[in-house]
C-alpha cells in the first residue's frame, strides 16, 4: 500500500442537544464562545494530528495543527452542516497527505445526552451494590440500582469475538479509509449493516490473542474491580471517547485476551458518534 492509497478520518457526532452540554467544551484551544453541536470536537483534531505524524505527512500535519487547524475544523464542519437542522448525523473528516481537509455526513440515530456524557460506567449487575441511592430525579427518594446520570442498561450491543486474529499494524493502530480489515472481521461474523446492534472484537495475532478494540468502537471490559480498555500497545487506536473515559477515571488501560471472555458478560463500548453504550459478550 502506498501512502496515495488512503485518507485519514475521524468520525464524529452533530447533534443540537450537544449545545446543553458544558462538557463539550473542555479543552478547546482557543476557549468557546458558543455552544458547539459537535461531539469531542477537539479530540478529533487531535487523533488525525497524532495519525499524520505518525505517517510523517507535513502538509497535513501543518494543516491540523495548532488553534489555526481547530478553527479550521470547526469552520469545514460548519460550512457543510446546516447548523439549524434537528436531525443528528454521522460526520466523516477526512485529511489527505496533500493537507486537504474534507467532510461528508450521514444520517445517524438518535441519543441521549447521558450516552454522550455519562456520569459515571456502572458496574455489571453482578457486583452493583444494592445500598441505597439518592435520586436527584425524585426528589431525594430513594432508589436501589442506578445513579442518575447514568446510560441505559437495555437493548444491550452484542459483543462477538472475530473467528481469526488480525496483524497489528499502522492501520489498527491510526483511523485511515483502509478499512479492509474492519470490513473482513464484520463479515466473519455475520454483521452485514451499521445499524445492527452488533459489533465484532479484533484481537491480535500476538501476546496470547490481545483484544484492540471494536471494528466501530472502543470495549471495556470488567476485570479486577474496574473497567478496562485494551491499551494502545495492544494494536488499537486512542479513540475519542476512549480517552474522554481514561482522563475522567471512568476506566483504566490493560490487557484482556479473547480467550479470557465469559459469554453474556456485561461490557460497554463507545465511539465518536454513538457515545457509550452497554453491551454482552456473546460467544456462541
Amino acid at each position: 500500500m502506498t501512502d496515495s492509497d488512503f485518507d485519514l478520518f475521524s468520525s464524529l457526532r452533530y447533534d443540537p442537544i450537544l449545545t446543553t452540554q458544558p462538557l463539550n467544551l473542555e479543552f478547546w484551544d482557543p476557549p468557546a464562545s458558543s455552544p458547539s453541536p459537535f461531539y469531542m470536537a477537539r479530540y478529533h483534531q487531535d487523533r488525525m494530528l497524532q495519525a499524520a505524524q505518525h505517517f510523517n505527512w507535513p502538509a497535513a500535519i501543518t494543516t491540523i495543527s495548532g488553534p489555526q487547524g481547530f478553527r479550521l475544523l470547526l469552520r469545514k464542519l460548519s460550512e457543510a452542516i446546516d447548523l439549524s437542522s434537528p436531525t443528528p448525523l454521522r460526520i466523516r473528516t477526512l485529511l489527505s497527505k496533500e493537507g486537504v481537509l474534507k467532510i461528508e455526513w450521514y444520517p445517524t440515530g438518535l441519543a441521549e445526552l447521558v450516552n454522550l456524557f455519562p456520569n459515571r460506567l456502572p458496574p455489571p449487575s453482578s457486583v452493583r451494590q444494592a445500598v441505597p441511592e439518592v435520586s436527584s430525579l425524585t426528589g431525594g427518594a430513594l432508589k436501589s440500582d442506578d445513579i442518575y446520570g447514568d446510560p441505559p442498561l437495555t437493548n444491550p450491543f452484542l459483543v462477538i469475538p472475530d473467528t481469526k486474529p488480525t496483524p497489528r499494524s499502522s492501520y489498527t493502530s491510526y483511523k485511515t479509509t483502509s478499512r479492509g480489515i474492519y470490513d473482513d472481521a464484520r463479515l466473519r461474523v455475520g454483521i452485514k449493516g451499521r445499524t445492527e446492534r452488533r459489533e465484532v472484537l479484533l484481537y491480535s495475532d500476538k501476546d496470547g490473542g490481545a483484544i484492540m478494540e471494536g471494528s466501530l468502537t472502543s470495549p471495556y471490559f470488567w476485570r479486577e474491580g474496574k473497567w478496562t480498555t485494551p491499551p494502545v500497545a495492544s494494536g488499537g487506536q486512542i479513540g475519542t471517547t476512549r480517552r474522554w473515559a481514561i482522563e475522567r477515571g471512568f476506566a483504566v488501560e490493560g490487557v484482556v485476551k479473547a480467550g479470557e471472555l465469559v459469554d453474556g458478560e456485561e461490557c460497554w463500548i463507545s465511539n465518536g458518534v454513538m457515545g457509550f453504550q452497554w453491551g454482552r459478550v456473546k460467544l456462541s
